[in-house]
């Protein structure tokens, strides 16, 4: 496991920014829908399923500029690069995503969660999914641990929160994967996700914003630690979306309108909503060429022989 970096404090940034967002809306979303229409699309010969469980991110949610509301679910997420880039690589996959906001470890396996109505939770819609399709080829994608961190580490960092948070996950995770594999095929592949730190984007705030980002990138490494861990103990893949964001990577960049940032910080503006000012951001979520990022990860941990 890539072990932590913290984030080298280089220069002051530069003078504060004005109310303009850091990275043009119009212009960062013609980038990134360039981005999906340069995915080549190809006769697929290999015909299966995926599954794609987790929370907000599995659903490609981003935000819509609409303050009371602002956040609606896409078609650019990371599951659908998915399907477009096995596509392309002769497999033809069916997308369902069961995903549901805020989910966290302990909510897949507690109680009705808000996204679906009694008896049914996530965990159950995807067991029965798998039920009903042992006899295929499947991908089956796991997004989940972000949000037992999230709170610990936004609006600031509460590091006896993120000590609970990840003794949850270590603690529940396990038994998420033991429900899930217990009635899968055998011919189905297995990815699990790891994070970037979105909360990176702190260090723009400044001395204090520097502190808070090595808090954060810490935490976010120990998730990535546990995860890859319960991962590799179930024999699951794992994505490493730390590293397609450069997460370790802290070598000076000049960042437009800022200054001098470290290469991971720079790498979190431009691939998510977090250093968007509002009523875009600041927003955890990933954008379209951030969700490309997280969906060619998955691709390269995947199976290369269906």
């Amino acid at each position: 496991m890539r072990r932590p970096l913290m984030v080298a404090a280089v220069v002051m940034l530069a003078a504060a920014l004005t109310s303009g967002s850091y990275f043009a809306t119009q212009a960062n979303s013609s980038v990134q829908s360039k981005a999906h229409r340069a995915l080549a699309t190809g006769g697929a010969a290999t015909q299966g399923f995926y599954l794609d469980i987790g929370a907000s991110a599995s659903l490609g949610i981003q935000p819509n500029g609409i303050p009371a509301h602002n956040a609606h679910r896409t078609k650019t997420g990371y599951a659908n690069d998915i399907v477009t880039l096995e596509n392309a690589k002769g497999v033809e996959l069916e997308l369902q995503q069961v995903g549901c906001a805020g989910e966290t470890v302990q909510s897949m396996l507690g109680k009705a969660h808000h996204c679906y109505k009694k008896p049914n939770r996530q965990l159950v819609v995807a067991t029965q999914y798998l039920v009903a399709h042992q006899g295929q080829v499947g991908l089956v994608t796991i997004d989940l641990g972000f949000n037992n961190l999230r709170t610990c580490l936004w609006p600031a960092v509460s590091e006896p929160c993120v000590t609970q948070g990840l003794a949850y996950v270590r603690r529940d995770l396990p038994r998420v994967l033991t429900a899930l594999k217990k009635v899968t095929g055998p011919n189905v592949h297995f990815v699990g996700i790891e994070y970037a730190d979105p909360f990176l984007a702190n260090y723009l705030k400044g001395p204090e914003g520097v502190v808070e980002a090595n808090q954060s990138l810490s935490a976010m490494n120990q998730l990535n630690r546990v995860l890859e861990s319960v991962y590799l103990a179930a024999q699951i893949s794992v994505a490493n979306v730390a590293g397609a964001f450069k997460s370790a990577n802290t070598s000076p960049v000049t960042m437009a309108n800022v200054g001098t940032v470290p290469t991971n910080v720079a790498v979190v503006c431009a691939k998510t909503w977090m250093c968007q000012s509002s009523p875009w951001g600041p927003d955890d979520h990933p954008n379209n060429a951030g969700y490309l990022l997280i969906a060619t990860a998955v691709v390269a941990a995947g199976p290369t022989v269906w």
